[in-house]
């Protein structure tokens, strides 16, 4: 995590439980954040619940996943995973840019986004 004061109300933080946008990041701002998944699995098979940028003009590119975790199920048995990873994203001049979820096939999963613009 950077160490840094941000000026009030530039704190922007989100959750999610299902597929669809946690945050948004206001045109010509950079968000610095921690992303934190975790995830569960109750079948045989895998599941990778992911992160990513999207917008016009956004660093890194639109579609990039930030962060993501894997598990493989297995018959009759829940695996779980969790990771946390720091982040930094750029919003165009003009547009602002979202960070969206995905469950990726988790029977459950969770997102929290917690950061602030520079």
């Amino acid at each position: 995590m950077i160490v840094y004061s941000p000026t009030p109300g530039h704190t922007i933080c989100g959750s999610r439980t299902s597929n669809g946008t946690i945050l948004t990041i206001p045109a010509d701002s950079v968000w610095c954040g921690d992303i934190q998944i975790s995830g569960s699995v109750a079948i045989a098979g895998a599941a990778a619940p992911a992160v990513t940028v999207n917008g016009v003009g956004v660093e890194p590119s639109a579609g990039s996943v930030v962060a993501k975790i894997a598990m493989s199920g297995l018959a009759l048995t829940t695996v779980a995973n969790a990771g946390t990873i720091s982040v930094i994203v750029r919003s165009s001049a003009t547009d602002p840019a979202t960070l969206d979820f995905s469950l990726g096939g988790a029977t459950s999963a969770a997102v929290v986004c917690n950061g602030f613009i520079l």
